[in-house]
């Protein structure tokens, strides 16, 4: 059974099936829909959800051990299984043919997978999976698809959007839809009860022109930490808002984590999924230099401390002794890698 890729959320609505597999070229795509099956299961009550990645000398068997074990205390249990390659192999094709024939009922497996070919598709495991499972298949956005991806996504954040706005929108992201996400939630952030004009594309291309925020968060990530502040208090003279140098802050530290999680999961370098995960050439160096210096956990830490701020800043919990601007200033330093007096 095939789903929509823009049916999915309505698919869930009516509950879960037994087995669902998603997979494609787009990791957008792949994570947004991997956060509608945990938003279902959130809303069902269903706690109990375990990962697996596939890797080298991965044990199959733990599949079915998982699909057996079931607690007194579970009603219902979620199994979510990456594939990066698509390619099961000898062994796993056998596992997933036997899950296939063996389904245990209150047991859902999500499977994950990258790009799978034609020839991939016209395997026996991946026929056998198609004809039991719910299959989500997150297509690849093609350059003339592109503006009605955008639009839709704009109008799914409630705004309103110019055909011009969004034809310079697509040339501004070349075909890039994580960096589209991310613009169109710049978007939401500030423009969100105006119609999105061609002059507010053109402002925020000059925005980035300028680079004041990107060049701030570069420095952080380089360690530069006097030129950091030299930034951040420049910007504060010119009346930019903390809120906008904030954003820019947690999509780089959020970004960071991620690529941490995945080579974790993967046992890879972070620096094999630059790529994957928007990094271009010209900014290697710099994610490179931040994850070398400060680790996993201190870049967690940066994160917790960002999404505080960002709470405060919007009114959600009371600020503390220092204002805006003295906790960006010490949130800098840490990423500098400045130890706290």
């Amino acid at each position: 059974m095939r789903v929509n890729y823009g049916d999915l959320k309505s698919h869930l609505d009516k509950g879960f099936v037994g087995m669902y597999f998603v997979f494609g070229p787009e990791p957008l795509l792949i994570e947004e829909a991997l956060d509608e099956f945990r938003a279902m299961a959130r809303e069902q009550g269903l706690t109990d959800r375990t990962r697996y990645t596939v890797e080298a000398g991965f044990n199959w068997g733990i599949l079915f051990e998982q699909s057996q074990t079931m607690s007194i205390f579970q009603e219902k249990k979620l199994i979510e299984l990456r594939m990066p390659t698509g390619k099961p192999g000898d062994k796993g094709a056998r596992a997933l043919i036997d899950y296939v024939e063996n389904q245990v009922e209150n047991v859902t497996l999500i499977v994950i997978a990258g790009h799978i070919d034609r020839a991939g598709q016209n395997t026996k495991w991946f026929k056998t999976v198609a004809e039991s499972a719910a299959l989500i298949q997150c297509p690849s956005i093609t350059p003339g698809q592109l503006p009605i991806w955008v639009r839709q996504r704009v109008r799914s954040k409630n705004l309103e959007i110019q055909d011009e706005a969004v034809r310079r929108l697509c040339q501004m992201v070349e075909g890039n839809l994580l960096a589209a996400a991310q613009e169109i939630d710049l978007l939401k952030l500030l423009y969100r009860d105006q119609v999105v004009t061609l002059e507010i594309i053109e402002d925020l291309i000059a925005n980035h022109a300028r680079h004041d925020a990107f060049m701030l968060v570069d420095a952080c990530l380089l360690g530069y930490q006097d030129r950091a502040i030299r930034i951040l208090y420049s910007m504060k003279r010119t009346g930019e808002v903390p809120i906008l140098i904030l954003w820019a802050m947690v999509r780089e530290v959020r970004q960071i984590c991620r690529i941490f999680d995945e080579s974790e999961r993967l046992r890879v370098s972070p620096r094999s999924l630059y790529k994957r995960f928007g990094v271009w050439s010209g900014r290697r160096k710099a994610v490179g230099n931040a994850m070398d210096r400060l680790g996993r956990l201190q870049w967690e830490r940066v994160l917790a401390q960002l999404c505080t701020l960002d709470h405060r800043l919007k009114g959600g919990i009371p600020m503390g002794r220092k204002n805006e601007w003295e906790e960006l200033e010490s949130i800098i330093l840490r990423m500098c890698g400045v130890r706290a007096l």
